[in-house]
Order: structure tokens, then C-alpha cells, then sequence
């Protein structure tokens, strides 16, 4: 157990005592009657803790802001979730709405624990993140129909209000860094790729994530060249996007057979380029047998005639 959370049984009430626990992001603090999750700012003054009331809300969610060990904020959601609090005690929750409905609201709160932001999306929230002073926060929303899906909002919390909304071309962020003396923000990926947009949604590191896709395999990096050149590589650019598409099939999880017709596809669009017509026409029926919706037929018909 932590040494903040060993204080004594006799405790005030409000603080933490000697049957509590914490297991990294588990807490129990039993002067509130609560179990729940929980995430430390990084300097770890202040401790962030929520319970979800559950998919069908059959209990009351909670959640608790604590200033060392003593519990300075307590309040009430429906689904708290992705809790994130900074040095100064402003914190951040993403509350999921129902498991059969696609909506959720992001919040922000003041140490005190006014609200700061409170935000309505129809689609479900993804993940969000908070700057290091609390200036500046954002929130992900997932795939959803219309113009809230798959959609990166910023906000200022100091003004109280949202600064730009948009949909990142690099896909959904695993994590999120801020720069506000540049106004920028940084998206940070599993594969270690990192790349900013400023706040007012424009992509400063286009460019950077082009060419780290390609020598990743990144099946979107390799769509997207491909689209901006109307379905019709040049052979610069398909002897770019060839080794691309080696990476990205030698790293296909197996049965994951859309995803193969989509490289495959991709690759036989490149083999076209390049005047070797056979290979791309085994590509194009390959793809076609695993995906027959996949969008080569036409292309797959007129190579078999040339063949």
C-alpha cells in the first residue's frame, strides 16, 4: 500500500485510513464507500477516482478527487470513464452513455470541482487527454454516423469553451500530447509514431506521417497515396508502396481476410503501374476470392483480357 494511503483509523472523516488499498489503479477508500479506478497527477498531490454505474446504470456512478489523502471533490455520473487529473487538480472524465445507444459526454472540472467544459457527442467516446497546466484538454469519439463520429475536439478550459473539432487523417491516438506555446497538439500511436496538429486542426506533420507509414505498412497511409493519385500510381510512387504493402501483409493477424484484399488490392494497383499485369491480375483475383466486394473486379476484368 501506498504511504498516503496508511493514515489512521481514527481519521477525519474524509480522509483516507488504514483499510483502504490501492493497487495501482484500483482504490478502495472506505470512509466513502468506494471501489473504483483511479489516476494521479504527475507530480502525486492529487488522486482521481471513478466507479461506472454500468452499462444498463443499475447503480449510481461516482467519482472523487483527492488532494493527497483527503477527499477534496465527490460527485455523482452516470458512467465515469478515462479519468486523467494534472498537478493543479483540474481533472477530466469521459462519461459513456448506455451499451445500446452511441453517445457520451465529455467533462472538466476545476479542483474545486466546478464544471469547466461539459460536452454532448452522439457516438461513443473513445479517449481524451488533459495538458500538463490544465489549460487545454481534447476528447476522441469512435466510428459513429454523421459529423461526431471518429471526431478530436479541443478545448480551452480556462475560456470554458470548445476551440476546434475535427476528424485526425492519422487515425484515433492511443494518447495525446499538448504544446501550448505552439498551440499544438500531438497524437501518440502504439507504433510509436507521434505527429501534431495545431489547434486549430491542421496537419503540421503530414508529411512525417506519409513517409513513417510507409515504413510501417500502414494499410491508410498506403490507401490514402494511392487515392490522391486517382486509383493510378505513377511507377515512382508504386516502387514506393510495394515494400509497404510486404511490411503490412507479414504482419496481418491471421483470418483477417478484408484486410488482406485491401493490401492485395493495393498491391496489384501498383504491380499495374509498374506493367506487370500478370502478378497484379493474381493480386485483384486473390482479393476478390476473399473479399468479393473489394472493388477490383472491373480492374481484375480487363487485365484477363490482355493477359
Amino acid at each position: 500500500m501506498w504511504n498516503w494511503l496508511m493514515g489512521s483509523k481514527d481519521a477525519p472523516q474524509g480522509d483516507t485510513a488504514e483499510d483502504d488499498f490501492d493497487f495501482g489503479n484500483t482504490i478502495h477508500i472506505a470512509s466513502h464507500d468506494f471501489i473504483g479506478l483511479c489516476a494521479r497527477s504527475p507530480n502525486g498531490r492529487f488522486t482521481l477516482a471513478w466507479a461506472d454505474g454500468g452499462p444498463d446504470q443499475s447503480r449510481t456512478g461516482r467519482y472523487l478527487l483527492l488532494d493527497g489523502k483527503r477527499v477534496i471533490v465527490e460527485g455523482r455520473m452516470a458512467r465515469p470513464n478515462d479519468g486523467a487529473v494534472t498537478d493543479d487538480g483540474v481533472f477530466i472524465l469521459n462519461d459513456w452513455g448506455p451499451s445500446e445507444t452511441l453517445n457520451g459526454t465529455f467533462h472538466a472540472f476545476g479542483a474545486d470541482g466546478k464544471t469547466l467544459v461539459s460536452r454532448y457527442f452522439s457516438a461513443n467516446l473513445f479517449n481524451n487527454g488533459v495538458s500538463a497546466d490544465g489549460r487545454f484538454a481534447a476528447c476522441q469519439t469512435a466510428n459513429a454516423p454523421g459529423a461526431e463520429g471518429n471526431r478530436l475536439t479541443l478545448y480551452d478550459l480556462q475560456a470554458g469553451q470548445e476551440i476546434a473539432g475535427f476528424q485526425p487523417e492519422s487515425g484515433w491516438a492511443k494518447d495525446y500530447a499538448f504544446f501550448p506555446e505552439r498551440r499544438r497538439i500531438r497524437l501518440l500511436y502504439h507504433d510509436d509514431g507521434a505527429f501534431d496538429y495545431d489547434f486549430e486542426g491542421g496537419f503540421v506533420d503530414r508529411m512525417k506521417w506519409l513517409a513513417f507509414g510507409l515504413t510501417q505498412g500502414n494499410l491508410l497511409v498506403i490507401e490514402t497515396l494511392i487515392a490522391e493519385m486517382d486509383g493510378k500510381p505513377s511507377p515512382e510512387l508504386a516502387n514506393q508502396l510495394l515494400p509497404a504493402t510486404d511490411v503490412a501483409l507479414g504482419k496481418l493477424r491471421p483470418r483477417d481476410d478484408r484486410t488482406r484484399a485491401r493490401l492485395l488490392r493495393s498491391r496489384g494497383i501498383c504491380l499495374e503501374a509498374l506493367a506487370e499485369l500478370r502478378q497484379a491480375l493474381a493480386c485483384y483475383d486473390e482479393a476478390l476470392s476473399l473479399d468479393p466486394k473489394v472493388g477490383v473486379k472491373r480492374r481484375a476484368d480487363t487485365l484477363r483480357k490482355v493477359v
